[in-house]
């Protein structure tokens, strides 16, 4: 089960070509078949429904009623499919009577891309590799979640990116070590005022505020990657006391320190706050302060 979600593995996933004008069915649906148009437009009936079925889309037929496909009539056409079989929904999805049967081609959509690496590793491939992938198609063709894009680029004040490199080198050589505004402020050739307004419109945190989530940061890869005890990871990140330490953490990450590494020795990756793109090493504990 992958977060309420079961299916059988198909056997194989293969290449169909047809010849312009070809129809396949009709046919009584039994299972669950993805069907990718690799080339060619086709027209598609479930039962009473009919839907265009153009190069590109992908085409979820469904048990329960008869279907019918009707390939390009000027050209071959070429798809991609495989049948399985659904035996449990995640109970946050739509019902199935609202599933679509065709999700069309879409600029830099996750389908295609999905599709490919089946029919790339089909035979070759770890069998969970290939559950994943099926998981992931699904999920996505149900829900609609199937758009990508590129992350936007950063546009932060060339003060605020003067005063976060200083953090992070700072907290990089020492996580303990001592960063004012005042420091921070005389980095970025700003007044202090100036430098809290920009951290506040840019980042919506006092610059006092990601010197914290910083140390937290580096904190967390602390009781991930080590086994320093809280007391000690407490000291080593440049919180005044255990107590303070532990307020602070679980108002960034929801959980106790304690409670985050007991998640984690079960196998489970708490998130990180977000921050600016922190470069934090897991790999070296920080210096204790002297």
């Amino acid at each position: 089960m992958l977060e309420g979600l079961d299916f059988t593995t198909p056997a194989s996933v293969p290449i169909a070509v047809y010849p312009p004008g070809a129809t396949f069915g009709p046919r009584q649906m039994r299972d669950y078949e993805f069907v990718w148009l690799m080339e060619g437009d086709s027209e598609y009936r479930w039962g009473a429904t009919t839907v265009a079925a153009p190069e590109g889309a992908v085409v979820l037929c469904r048990p329960g009623a008869e279907d019918f496909f009707r390939w390009d009539p000027q050209r071959r056409t070429r798809h991609a499919f495989f049948h399985f079989n659904v035996l449990a929904v995640p109970k946050h999805w739509p019902p199935e009577r609202d599933w679509p049967l065709v999700r069309l081609a879409q600029e830099g959509d996750v389908l295609r891309p999905l599709f490919r690496h089946l029919l790339t590793w089909r035979e070759k491939a770890d069998p969970l590799l290939v559950r994943l992938s099926i998981a992931h198609l699904l999920a996505a063709y149900i829900t609609g979640a199937v758009a990508t894009s590129e992350p936007p680029p950063e546009t932060l004040p060339a003060a605020v990116e003067r005063a976060t490199a200083h953090i992070r080198g700072k907290l990089d050589e020492d996580a303990a070590a001592a960063i004012g505004l005042a420091e921070l402020a005389k980095v970025a050739c700003v007044t202090p005022e100036h430098l809290c307004r920009l951290f506040k419109k840019s980042t919506g945190r006092a610059p006092l505020e990601t010197v914290r989530l910083a140390r937290l940061d580096r904190a967390a890869v602390l009781l991930a990657r080590s086994n320093y005890g809280v007391k000690e990871i407490a000291e080593l990140c440049g919180f005044a006391s255990p107590f303070h330490f532990s307020r602070r953490f679980k108002q960034a990450f929801g959980k106790a320190p304690r409670q985050i590494r007991e998640a984690l020795r079960a196998g489970k990756t708490p998130p990180l706050p977000s921050l600016i793109h922190w470069q934090v090493s897991g790999n070296q504990a920080p210096r204790r302060k002297r």
